[in-house]
């Protein structure tokens, strides 16, 4: 029985996490070599996070979708109060680090930051919303359309506002997309389509027309965030007049600059550049550092392999539940791959979120995981009911 669950699975999927969690090992072994980011093994937990992942992607991948759908409110009020107490909680429980509560810090555990699950448990709630709303009203009207919309944003808006005010901006981000996909996805009709376009469109078109034309009332809407946003946003629009802010993109610039075609080779710790953060967030400028341009594209072409497959995925899906969990899938990995690149190479400001599968924390590989796992689940049922496969 269990051979042929385990052949069920889809191998292109199973391969490309493998391949990926394989470079992440390696990039953190030889960024470790230099010698400047502690005594702690890295890359050995690395390791253990991808093993612990791997369980997981088993556990949902052996689900019915039917049953991973079924689970869509407990796991949603399990994720909702997870980031719901975290402003309450003592520092010895949800330790402040750099400024912001974001991660549980649990014996034996170590720290799980729950906005990483909450991201795969909106999803999976919305993705449900969805497909029973367009059951309940098979006649689609504008009433019927914003009804939707205003169900989706119930479910995501209580879970954007506990998370922004970890601080973080990122995560937030990623719920907004993803819902947001989840509703274009859903067939409701274009009058209701544009002003979700055009609202948000209009204020970064305002914001970008007040930084050209008005200085000052930029700045006066600049201090009303937080004073790390403020640096990270100043440091990326004016990098040379604000080198402190900017330190880490121009560090990352010069890693991957420097990294040129073929890199520097693994463990090159005297001309390696130091980032603080190039174990996780810029663990891309690690690769392209020590494997040039070649291992970036390398990188690079993994992912657009593993969205090709998810999106095939969806396409063959039997539920409109799965086809919007997969579209909503590639926007949020398409948005984390683009931010997570770009501020390495500065053209995007710096934020805290993760490369999929290559950063180093557990939270994010196991989130990952579980959503491979669902696309596997999906995959498994589609050929079941395809050809007959018990």
């Amino acid at each position: 029985m269990e051979n042929t669950f385990l052949k069920k699975l889809d191998p292109t999927i199973l391969f490309l996490i493998g391949l990926l969690g394989l470079i992440s090992i390696v990039a953190l072994t030889s960024t470790q070599a230099q010698g400047l980011y502690g005594s702690s093994n890295l890359a050995l937990k690395q390791g253990i996070n991808f093993m612990v992942g791997v369980v997981l992607l088993l556990i949902f991948s052996y689900l019915d979708i039917d049953q991973i759908e079924g689970l869509a409110w407990p796991l949603y009020i399990f994720g909702f109060v997870t980031v719901a107490v975290i402003p309450f909680m003592p520092a010895s429980i949800v330790p402040p680090v750099l400024g912001a509560k974001r991660w549980f810090n649990i014996p034996f555990l170590g720290s799980i930051q729950p906005s990483e699950f909450m991201k795969v448990f909106l999803l999976i709630l919305n993705a449900r919303l969805a497909q029973n709303h367009n059951a309940e009203n098979p006649v689609r009207t504008v009433q019927t359309d914003l009804k939707l919309v205003g169900k989706i944003m119930l479910a995501t808006m209580p879970v954007f506002l506990f998370v922004y005010i970890e601080p973080d901006t990122g995560m937030p981000f990623l719920y907004l997309a993803g819902s947001l996909t989840i509703i274009f996805l859903s067939g409701i009709q274009k009058k209701v389509i544009l002003p979700l376009v055009l609202i948000p469109a209009s204020l970064v078109g305002l914001i970008v027309v007040i930084y050209f034309q008005s200085p000052t009332l930029f700045n006066s809407f600049l201090h009303m965030l937080s004073p790390h946003q403020q640096a990270r946003i100043t440091g990326w629009i004016s990098p040379s007049a604000n080198s402190a802010s900017a330190y880490q993109t121009q560090k990352s610039l010069l890693a991957v600059g420097t990294g040129e075609t073929i890199g520097k080779g693994l463990g090159d710790a005297k001309s390696a550049v130091y980032i603080p953060e190039k174990t996780s967030d810029f663990i891309f400028s690690s690769i392209a550092e020590q494997g040039g341009f070649l291992a970036a594209s390398v990188v690079i072409s993994l992912y657009f392999m593993l969205m090709y497959r998810v999106t095939v995925i969806g396409l063959n899906s039997n539920s409109s539940f799965g086809s919007y969990l997969c579209g909503a899938t590639i926007v949020i990995f398409s948005l984390q791959i683009f931010q997570n690149i770009g501020m390495t190479i500065g053209l995007m400001p710096v934020k805290g979120i993760s490369l999929p599968f290559l950063s180093y924390g557990g939270s994010s590989i196991f989130s990952n995981m579980i959503l491979m796992g669902i696309f596997l689940s999906m995959n498994k049922t589609y050929r079941k009911y395809m050809f007959g496969q018990g």
